[in-house]
């Protein structure tokens, strides 16, 4: 009896409790994550409900086979564009790949099937104006912050699947100046506006205007109501988080178990008390301070720092936390089997600990079932 009690013990020590986003001796680069597919310039990605990272290169997009492993396997390929933004459903059915800038006037937004993930197939994929970012706000709508390469923003509305399953045109929820004739304003964008990163949480729409250093939260509720009713919010409508200037302005890239923002951009990679505006902790994994796009695992609160490099073209240089993706030592057939085993025992001697022991309060575009 005296060795199933230390056998329990193990299991929970070693059995992850709490998480705090990596620091800069925790990440390694990683010179065969995938780059950027011809005719791109970025890689994007998001989490899996289960913690598994999954990446889109402008062509194929890749799920991690379980973390920290390296490995990916393809799930679909001929996704072709500039990789803006990839976000998954509250249900976790579906992820939306968002194409960016496109032709400079219309982009692709790409819906992948995540129960019967293929390639593309032409003739699925939504046409809506440029953009720069994407985000469910619930399983039927999507946020996407968008502008002429990025200038002037606005915050627009899209309903994926209405009645019918006939998608519905876009709405604006945030703009200024005036909208073009045929679409309403949702939440008006100050002058001078940029576009930034997107992401909800726990019933809030992070947004940023980079263009003015600005960074507020919206209501879900609030945003969802002026779609339905072409009411828009006014820029000042949104809670101030900090002062301008005072982070990176590539927006808000996820959301800790805490509350607290991660947010990427020129410079470093910062963690934000969006209710005291404090920065809680400041990384530049590069250590040279280059621009980063950030690649969050909301599950395990690991990520991946995407450097872009000075000349446009160059390879892009991805730095991984260890503790989310990384190059594993070859095992033994007798070593993988004893940890099997070990695994086997310490999930049947202890009990349902929850995932992560966060429960599923983490932001929609993380979830999904897997």
């Amino acid at each position: 009896m005296y060795k199933i009690a230390i056998l329990v013990l193990v299991c929970v020590m070693i059995a992850p409790t709490s998480f705090a986003i990596p620091d800069n001796a925790d990440f390694e680069i990683q010179p065969d994550f995938p780059q950027p597919a011809g005719g791109s310039s970025g890689v994007v990605g998001t989490n899996t409900e289960s913690g598994r990272f999954l990446i889109w290169n402008g062509d194929e997009v890749f799920l991690q086979s379980s973390p920290p492993d390296d490995r990916l396997s393809i799930l679909g390929s001929g996704y072709s564009g500039d990789p803006a933004f990839i976000t998954i459903s509250p249900s976790g059915d579906t992820a939306l790949l968002g194409q960016g800038f496109g032709d400079g006037v219309n982009a692709n937004v790409y819906v992948l099937d995540l129960n019967a993930p293929a390639d593309f197939n032409p003739g699925d994929e939504i046409q809506i104006q440029n953009h720069f970012s994407g985000v469910f706000l619930n399983d039927n709508l999507v946020a996407f912050d968008r502008g002429d390469f990025g200038f002037p923003a606005e915050i627009i509305v899209l309903e994926l699947f209405p009645a019918r399953h006939a998608r519905s045109a876009t709405v604006s929820v945030m703009q200024l100046p005036p909208p073009p004739a045929g679409r309403t304003q949702v939440v008006e964008k100050p002058a001078g506006s940029f576009s930034a990163s997107l992401a909800v949480y726990n019933g809030l729409l992070y947004v940023a205007d980079s263009g003015n250093g600005q960074y507020k939260s919206f209501a879900v509720p609030d945003v969802i109501n002026a779609f339905n009713t072409a009411t828009p919010l006014l820029w000042a409508m949104g809670t101030d988080i900090g002062t301008p200037f005072a982070y990176p302005t590539g927006g808000v890239s996820g959301v800790t178990a805490s509350g607290n923002l991660v947010i990427a951009g020129f410079g470093s990679i910062v963690e934000v008390n969006p209710g005291t505006g404090v920065v809680e902790k400041s990384i530049d994994p590069a250590g040279t301070a280059p621009f980063y796009g950030l690649i969050y695992n909301q599950q395990s609160e690991e990520m991946i720092a995407v450097e872009f490099p000075l000349l446009f073209g160059d390879p892009l240089i991805f730095h991984a936390s260890k503790g989310g993706f990384t190059s594993l030592p070859a095992q033994t057939f007798w070593t993988m089997a004893a940890l099997g085993l070990f695994t086997a025992l310490c999930g049947a001697l202890v009990l349902r600990r929850g995932k992560h022991s966060r429960g599923g309060s983490g932001p929609i575009s993380a979830h999904v079932r897997d």
